[in-house]
């Protein structure tokens, strides 16, 4: 059994209780003249990379943490070279926008990342990159030109844990509707042609557009490749530049299509105030009497 080290206890300690930086460099300089082997900075401490670049972008700021950078100490902490089956990484990717207060417009849209198949960091979200601004980025070139060009790099070269190599794999990319159509840069879910899993053209049907269509042709990574729908894109997409299927792994977002689509519209449509025993089942599984 791994032994937890005195600096690990610390720097869980500090993010559970958000202690201030100058609470910390307080502590650590007892602790260095009670003889204990600590730095004296808390940023040595948190392990804290000393230069990230922030780049200005059309309509913010972006600065990029590196998916090397972020992934290798944890990997190496935690043996992923031995408890990795097959020395193959997968990874899923999330990108999306949200508003930092009430009172403003500011905003930020982090890309983060997720180890899928390493059970010793379960649930483990990465920040690799970070925009930030009063707007959504205006061009998905510019924004995930860094990232992109980064992950590039690891897919192609892999990681290096401890003298052996891991291949590095995108499982899924996860977004929500807006997000998936800025990122594969298309028209929007509401559009016409918004629908990213078939052709079919949506019908304007009270105060929405609906796609009634059972049997249309089904998008494929080809004919998105080929930009083949031109009533769909909007041009091309960097997630073009990866070696994926992009029609099935940039997938559907099972909380907003699901949860909070045909989920809620159900909730909607019962009746629990003639029905109440149905309230029941749904919450708790079965009726209380």
């Amino acid at each position: 059994m791994e032994t937890i080290g005195i600096l690990d206890k610390l720097r869980s300690w500090v993010v559970k209780h958000n202690v201030s930086h100058r609470c910390v460099n307080s502590l650590l300089l007892i602790l260095k003249t009670e003889g204990l082997c600590v730095p004296t900075d808390v940023r040595t401490l948190m392990k804290t990379p000393k230069v990230h670049e922030i780049q200005n972008i059309s309509n913010g700021s972006y600065i990029h943490f590196g998916v090397e950078n972020m992934l290798l100490p944890i990997l190496e902490k935690h043996n992923a070279q031995i408890n990795i089956s097959d020395h193959i990484l997968k990874i899923g990717i999330n990108i999306d926008g949200l508003p930092i207060a009430k009172s403003s417009k500011s905003q930020v849209w982090p890309i983060l990342l997720s180890i899928l198949n390493f059970k010793e960091l379960p649930n483990k979200v990465f920040p690799i990159g970070i925009y930030h601004g009063s707007k959504k980025p205006l061009s998905i070139e510019e924004f995930l030109k860094p990232f992109i060009s980064d992950l590039m790099v690891v897919l192609s070269q892999g990681l290096l844990i401890k003298g052996t190599k891991l291949k590095v794999e995108i499982s899924n990319i996860v977004c929500d509707a807006p997000a998936k159509a800025f990122l594969l840069n298309v028209k929007g879910h509401n559009a016409y042609f918004g629908c990213t899993s078939c052709t079919e053209e949506g019908t304007y049907l009270k105060h929405r557009v609906v796609f009634l269509g059972l049997d249309s042709p089904l998008r494929s990574d080809n004919t998105f490749r080929m930009n083949h729908d031109e009533d769909y894109h909007k041009g091309d997409s960097p997630l073009k530049l990866l070696p994926i299927n992009i029609t099935e792994t940039v997938c559907l977002d099972y909380m907003h299509c699901v949860c909070l689509g045909v989920v809620k519209r159900l909730i909607e449509f019962w009746n629990f105030v003639d029905y109440p025993d149905l309230l029941m089942i749904f919450i708790f599984g079965k009726p209380l009497n």
